[in-house]
């Protein structure tokens, strides 16, 4: 395994879905640490094989389109949220469509 991405766990699960949607799997590790500072922050886990195709994910991840979005509807739960969203907040679904 190589380590692809350390950060809050907001943005690990984030990630994680994003990396699930392009059926790469992934291991995230220091989860639920309560120690907290960034040496301790969650770290997500890809293999080797995958880790051009994931860190593709990650660019996305880390440069979102510029867009301006609206409000939305999550497609899994039905919340309501704010344009500027890329997952619900409530179930951690990924928003559907980034146009």
């Amino acid at each position: 395994m190589k380590l692809l991405f350390c950060s809050r766990v907001e943005d690990a699960d984030v990630l994680k879905g994003m990396l699930a949607e392009e059926g790469i799997a992934c291991e995230v590790t220091d989860y639920e640490n309560p120690l907290p500072g960034a040496e301790f922050y969650p770290k997500v886990w890809v293999a080797e094989a995958d880790f051009a195709a994931a860190a593709a994910v990650l660019s996305k991840f880390r440069n979102p389109s510029q867009a301006k979005l609206g409000p939305w509807t999550c497609s899994a739960c039905g919340e309501a949220l704010e344009g500027q969203f890329m997952s619900c907040w409530k179930c951690g679904a990924v928003r559907d469509v980034v146009a």
